[in-house]
């Protein structure tokens, strides 16, 4: 069974990225697949892109999974018309039996809908959405309308949470929707290991990852005194690039006249850096103002850390209250800075680790990969042995 994966991949940064590899990664293992990555030339016109760089060299001094162990093409440009047509021709010419395309925002659209309309006109080849969001956190014009248009030929919707199952409904039409999960993200067990050991004198919350305002470090920066009337040894690491201006984070920070330990690394982490930030980590802070699941909760668990999130539609189902984190009321820093004090004194009765390591038995790749290509009946039909 051929099995394409089209989307952004190395050297692209990024979560959609390293899950793209992980899939292609776990796929690769199995006897019956043969796995082709269909990577952009260019992700993003630089004008608009929000963050300071698109793309990142990785060093693989912890991660060396990418040998070339599997093809690697890069086949177009989204926002770039000129280059469809080649790229999706390119794309028949591997003779896929299924074409998986990752998608999370209405930006690609346009492109997505050439691709899927063509293919579908000119082979057998079944279509896949993969969906990381069907509700987006940003607002974009005419998106229902864009994402209706792309889906309407797909054979199915895969979706990774509750959240975003309920938002597929409505572009379910004739086609199946394939209910997954999101799985933890590939880190070596002794890294991992390492990470949970705690070497680091000081407690430590850390907040992760790119810094967007539906994220809510803003919601965590104003606990941040509320949790020092109570504790006041916790230091709280903020690590990740703000998309947008940082004014309104630096100002809150500002106002604080040097009355707390904020430590505020505002650059993209890579993925080699991941490992000294979660080291020093007690515990992770989630406060999304909204979620359809979260990369950044797998991420902590991957590294065995607990989570501190919002208690909102897809984050909630992520998170084992009391045994693998805490929830807290969305949008109330009181409430939050009441769980960061209430972590801190829970964790020495509840063994946080133990629980982290049984949750992560079931959100392994190799159970993704399976699953979904158990819950699609083409695929079991016409799975032949890779060559």
């Amino acid at each position: 069974m051929k099995i394409g994966l089209l989307g952004p991949a190395e050297p692209f940064r990024g979560g959609i990225a390293q899950f793209l590899h992980n899939m292609a990664d776990a796929l690769n293992q199995r006897d019956d697949v043969e796995v082709y990555v269909l990577n952009f030339i260019k992700q993003y016109p630089t004008l608009f892109f929000p963050g300071k760089e698109q793309t990142i060299v990785s060093r693989e001094r912890i991660y060396p999974f990418r040998k070339n162990i599997y093809p690697i093409f890069r086949v177009l440009t989204p926002y770039n018309p000129f280059t469809w047509k080649k790229g999706v021709e390119s794309i028949l010419k591997l003779d896929l039996d299924h074409l998986i395309i990752k998608f999370w925002i209405p930006f690609f659209c346009p492109a997505y809908t050439y691709i899927i309309d063509y293919i579908k006109k000119h082979s057998k080849t079944k279509i896949h959405v993969l969906a990381h969001n069907l509700d987006f956190h940003e607002r974009w014009l005419f998106s229902d309308i864009l994402t209706k248009r792309m889906m309407k030929n797909a054979d199915s919707i895969i979706v990774l949470s509750e959240n975003v199952e309920k938002s597929a409904e409505r572009w379910r039409g004739q086609k199946r929707i394939i209910k997954l999960f999101h799985p933890l993200y590939t880190v070596p067990t002794e890294v991992a290991e390492l990470a949970s050991v705690q070497t680091y004198k000081k407690k430590s919350v850390l907040f992760l990852g790119f810094i967007k305002h539906y994220k809510g470090l803003d919601v965590l920066l104003r606990a941040i005194p509320l949790v020092y009337q109570e504790n006041s040894d916790i230091e709280f690491i903020i690590a990740g690039e703000v998309y947008g201006s940082a004014r309104k984070y630096h100002k809150i920070i500002k106002s604080f006249n040097s009355k707390y330990k904020i430590i505020f690394d505002n650059k993209f982490i890579t993925t080699e850096e991941m490992p000294e930030y979660f080291s020093k980590a007690d515990v992770l802070v989630a406060p999304y103002r909204t979620a359809t699941q979260s990369g950044i909760i797998q991420l902590a668990y991957s590294f065995l850390k607990p989570v501190i999130a919002s208690d909102i539609a897809g984050l909630r189902e992520m998170v084992k209250d009391k045994k693998t984190g805490l929830l807290f009321e969305n949008e109330n820093s009181e409430d939050l800075a009441k769980k960061i004090i209430e972590f801190y004194d829970l964790r020495e009765k509840n063994d946080f680790t133990s629980e982290i390591i049984e949750y992560n038995k079931d959100f392994t790749w190799d159970r993704f990969v399976e699953e979904m290509i158990n819950k699609n009946a083409e695929c079991r039909n016409i799975s032949r042995k890779k060559t």
